[in-house]
């Protein structure tokens, strides 16, 4: 009973949550409504033309009535008509597309604004899948609203009203059929709950799955692993169709058949009650005439309603998930201020006392104090999991710090507005982290800065130490498409085209994260000389691995180890110090 009474609670919350997302279009359906109540009413009027045939007929109607009944009808026809295409356009042009458009915009900005926390416990692959589906099972649910759910409820109230009218026996026994017939048909919804649910965590294990496979195709050839991949997504799917087939067998041989057998109890009970009228003299041929269209009318309405249960139920699930996904909020809080002052080319950088801890894992950063100025180059320098990445990202906030503060220009970085703040950085990350998109060269570079003209593009990219290859190497130079994550350039390409992109973006900070590192050591040495004359008068941060990277460039040398900072000073301060840094210089060289 507890499980039953949380289900019923939850479809009226997923219909609530869906009502509330849905706000900008209340209107719109209000107007809907009023359309279908006309476009109903004008049916149930259609439904007593045989029945008025007959009434003529008894009455030995003169031709001029007989005519103006068929001229009548006619243009009956002509409005019932354009009513129906108004309909049909209302809802193909209110309903349809622009619901979709702002569902999926909507869902975009939804991941544009979460944290980075937040998206690297989602997978992006279900994501995508989540949105894409339910986007399509809340168009499936209106569709079957705007088409048949409520045309087939204002119908059927409409059809009971007129019977209430002409026979008000037959519309009592209607009422409490419909009322079982719809008990039934909650009940089937609810038992065949737990199965639908059980499938769409399938549905989005596939979508994921095969998603993986496309873009890992190349790991799977070289290991020869196609063909457990194929039996592994054909067990999936195996899965899914005999949930699916559970499913439909309990709804077709055991509710299908109760619902049946209501409605063919009901019609013969019907059918008893009009002869017992009929020679009684309290009904009459054209009555029962009428009668007889209203009820058939309503049992095929009955079965209209159970069969969009169904579609419901089974769209409600991604509806349902969509709805939760749009529901989420992201933990990192917006600063309530407004616009801090600063100067666009000077900015300072002071951590006090930081401490940040992933949640569930090891590594970050413990009690770190570091004070960068205005215009200066920092190298964070360490092992791997040492916490220089971590530094970066909750410089930029990427993460908020539990303990201590982030101060830029002397304000923490919390009461920064997030758009103002991170307008103060470029980022090239890491190569295997450089995200190209599928697009020309131009585009890719122009992406941080998209008003750029083609001669600040072209002036970024020989910064970048990428304008030559870009002229001789490829075969369209700029408008060459670089095809999906880059595929058609190397990896040192791509991070130049990054290294591009940041100069592009002309931000007071510059942030490196081992961006040289997929670059030949001549090509390295050629950006180091291209960053002194980018970098000059702007702050840096350089996280290196390789040290090489950093020597005769860097202005203050930082040294991590295991979250914590061991050492800082310049290169031959360092070296003299004969600690880490010292060490690590030994290994490298």
């Amino acid at each position: 009973m507890a499980d039953t009474a949380e289900k019923q609670r939850g479809g009226k919350d997923m219909i609530a949550k869906l009502w509330r997302l849905l706000k900008p279009f209340h209107k719109t359906f209000g107007w809907y409504a009023g359309l279908i109540l006309v476009y109903e009413l004008l049916q149930i009027v259609e439904g007593y033309v045989l029945s008025g045939t007959i009434r003529l007929y008894n009455l030995r109607a003169p031709i001029i009535l007989w005519a103006a009944f068929v001229i009548g009808l006619l243009i009956y026809d002509e409005l019932f008509m354009r009513l129906d295409n108004q309909m049909d356009w209302f809802i193909i042009s209110r309903h349809i597309y622009p619901i979709a458009q702002y569902l999926k915009t909507s869902a975009l900005g939804k991941f544009l604004g979460m944290d980075m926390a937040w998206h690297q416990e989602h997978n992006s692959g279900t994501l995508v899948g989540k949105v894409n589906g339910g986007v399509e099972k809340v168009q499936n649910i209106l569709e079957g609203a705007s088409w048949e759910a409520y045309p087939a409820i204002t119908q059927a109230l409409l059809s009971l009203i007129a019977l209430l009218i002409f026979t008000p026996l037959t519309a009592l026994a209607a009422t409490v059929t419909l009322t079982l017939f719809l008990w039934l048909s909650s009940k089937a919804v609810r038992a065949r709950q737990p199965l639908r649910e059980e499938r769409f965590d399938l549905y989005e294990q596939e979508w994921h799955k095969s998603l993986e496979n496309v873009q890992f195709v190349e790991t799977s050839i070289m290991f020869g692993q196609q063909q457990r991949q194929m039996d592994e997504y054909k067990q999936m799917h195996k899965n899914i169709s005999e949930l699916g087939l559970r499913e439909a067998r309990m709804g077709i041989f055991h509710y299908n058949r109760w619902r049946i057998r209501l409605i063919t109890w009901t019609r013969r009970a019907i059918l008893v009650m009009w002869a017992v009228q009929l020679t009684s003299g309290r009904m009459d041929l054209a009555t029962l005439v009428y009668a007889s269209v209203l009820t058939e009318k309503l049992f095929s309405t009955f079965w209209r309603m159970a069969r969009l249960m169904d579609r419901a139920a089974e769209s409600a699930e991604g509806a349902q998930r969509l709805s939760g996904l749009m529901d989420e909020k992201s933990d990192m809080v917006e600063s309530s201020q407004g616009q801090i002052a600063t100067s666009d080319k000077t900015v300072g950088i002071e951590l006090q006392n930081v401490t940040f801890n992933y949640p569930g894992s090891t590594g970050g950063l413990e009690n770190v104090s570091l004070s960068i100025s205005p215009g200066e180059m920092v190298a964070l320098v360490g092992q791997s999991g040492s916490g220089k990445t971590t530094l970066r990202k909750l410089i930029t906030r990427i993460y908020d710090v539990q303990q201590g503060q982030i101060l830029v220009n002397g304000t923490d970085i919390r009461t920064w507005p997030l758009s103002q703040l991170r307008n103060l950085f470029a980022y090239v990350p890491q190569g295997d982290d450089v995200h190209i998109f599928n697009d020309t060269i131009i585009n890719n570079i122009r992406f941080s800065k998209p008003s750029a003209t083609n001669a600040q593009v072209e002036k970024a990219a020989r910064l970048a130490g990428i304008h030559n290859t870009i002229m001789d190497n490829l075969p369209k130079a700029y408008e060459t498409m670089v095809g999906e994550r880059g595929i058609k350039l190397s990896g040192g390409q791509k991070q130049r085209i990054a290294l591009a992109r940041a100069f592009l973006a002309d931000r007071p900070v510059l942030i490196l994260d081992e961006a040289t590192s997929a670059v030949d050591a001549i090509t390295e040495r050629e950006i180091q000389e291209q960053l002194k004359i980018a970098l000059k008068g702007r702050t840096a941060i350089v996280i290196a691995h390789r040290l090489s990277t950093i020597w005769g460039i860097a202005d203050k040398i930082v040294v991590l180890d295991k979250g914590q900072k061991v050492e800082e000073g310049s290169h031959k301060q360092l070296l003299n110090n004969k600690r880490l840094y010292a060490r690590m210089v030994e290994l490298q060289t």
